[in-house]
């Protein structure tokens, strides 16, 4: 296993989200879009972030996602991957979350 870490911890708001989907296996997948507004410490000073990012999660937590309504804010916790395999455009996958 790699020594490398990569962890992302976020606390966002979802705005969008697709309906539930299932892999050619059964797995549940949730695929959203979530709103970040926080301010973070950088360089000595405050600086104000504002964006949209996608996540994905799957198996029980796509199942509790799907569920959740749209402006309900989270707190969560997961990794950074590419879209897809040959993508440079990076997606969350949350692995578990709190309201």
């Amino acid at each position: 296993m790699s020594e490398e870490i990569n962890a992302v911890q976020i606390a966002a708001t979802l705005v969008d989200k697709k309906e539930l989907r299932y892999t050619p296996a059964g797995i549940p997948v949730f695929e959203g879009t979530f709103h970040y507004s926080g301010d973070v410490y950088e360089a000595g000073g405050m600086r104000h972030l504002e964006f949209d990012f996608t996540a994905v999660s799957f198996a029980d937590t796509a199942i509790r996602l799907a569920r959740e309504p749209l402006s309900g804010k989270l707190q969560m916790k997961g990794f950074l991957s590419p879209r897809t395999m040959r993508s440079v455009k990076l997606t969350i996958h949350v692995t578990e979350y709190t309201n």
